[in-house]
């Protein structure tokens, strides 16, 4: 959907019911940046996943300021009339949500994940290379990373709004910067992610949704509890299964010839990744991968080709879609993952035509 906001149309996409959840990411990204958590954030909230101006399917312009995308936040928050909004913002996303908390107060919460006041809170390598890259690249995203944001901690003291500012240990923002952010915002809190980097507690897993959901009181059920010893064992075999695929289709990308195929592959693995997170969250463990299906599989591409092998893959994809339908009852999430199984048996298929 497009929304038109101070003259530009913003993109963003809506997704499940409840407290409305504005995720704004990063510099040079877009709303997909935030694919991995989406699924399990919109049993709880209405999201509102955007693309700030200049990013994604929103506007172009030629010349990009963090006060006119918050402006843009502004608008679209008095337009959709969002109110006690709990906003996340990743890096720039959280630049943004600053300034946006300054001059509303539709935002009822806001997380600020690895956000920087100046240019110089930011590791003074990164600063350097953009300076260089700017001079070769007139791109307006860059450009404004290295000139842009000049906050003041007296601003940040106007903020009304319940605030948590979030980074990584390994950051590439300076943790004396993002502690300064803390200590400006009346009664913010501190979250300083232990071995995380600057993305990736925001992209990986649905680690990200955890930490909103904790910030905004919502407990999901996890393993044990109402989980019987015979879902366990369905549970930690549909994950396994998720595990084995992730690396059954990263090594086939690596084997297959053609780079559709490939870019198709690696999107599968992606996905498969995904729904272990989805059966890893109710088991709470970790497994790892059997190679069995890893090395077999780009073997027989090598010898029966792709004719002959994908309708094999694909009929995989479809019998665990059929295994999954016993089980949405009571874990109602697997019936995304049955829905991607489906969808992945398509696509499969569809590469040989």
């Amino acid at each position: 959907m497009k929304i038109k906001v101070n003259g530009i149309e913003m993109y963003y996409e809506k997704a499940g019911e409840g407290r409305p959840l504005v995720l704004v990411h990063g510099n040079s990204a877009d709303h997909r940046e935030f694919k991995d958590s989406i699924w399990l954030l919109r049993r709880h909230f209405t999201v509102y996943n955007v693309d700030s101006r200049c990013h994604g399917l929103s506007t172009k312009v030629d010349e990009l300021h963090y006060t006119d995308m918050a402006d843009d936040m502004v608008a679209f928050l008095d337009q959709l009339d969002l109110r006690d909004v709990v906003y996340f913002g990743h890096s720039d996303g959280a630049i943004i949500g600053l300034l946006t908390a300054m001059r509303t107060d539709r935002i009822g919460l806001l997380l600020a994940g690895s956000a920087n006041m100046t240019p110089q809170g930011a590791a003074p390598w990164l600063v350097m290379g953009l300076k260089a890259v700017c001079k070769v690249v007139k791109d307006p995203k860059l450009i404004m990373m290295t000139r842009e944001p000049n906050i003041t901690a007296s601003e940040l003291s106007e903020i009304k709004t319940p605030t948590v500012v979030i980074a990584g240990s390994k950051d590439i923002v300076r943790e004396e910067e993002t502690r300064a952010i803390a200590e400006a915002v009346p009664g913010a809190k501190l979250r300083i992610l232990d071995g995380e980097s600057h993305t990736s507690y925001a992209i990986t897993g649905s680690h990200l949704a955890d930490i909103i959901m904790e910030e905004a009181g919502i407990k999901e059920p996890g393993a044990g509890g109402t989980v019987t010893k015979a879902q366990m064992k369905i549970l930690k075999a549909a994950q396994q299964g998720e595990v084995d695929a992730v690396l059954m289709y990263e090594k086939l990308a690596d084997a297959v010839e053609d780079a559709g195929d490939r870019e198709a592959f690696l999107r599968l693995a992606g996905d498969e990744a995904r729904h272990a997170d989805v059966f890893g969250r109710y088991t709470g463990m970790t497994l790892k991968a059997n190679p069995t299906k890893a090395i077999v599989i780009p073997l027989l591409y090598r010898t029966i080709g792709r004719e002959k092998l994908y309708p094999v893959i694909a009929k995989g994809e479809y019998d665990a879609a059929d295994k999954y339908k016993n089980i949405i009852a009571d874990f109602p999430e697997a019936e995304t993952v049955m829905n991607d199984e489906t969808h992945h048996g398509d696509a499969v298929m569809g590469l040989l035509k």
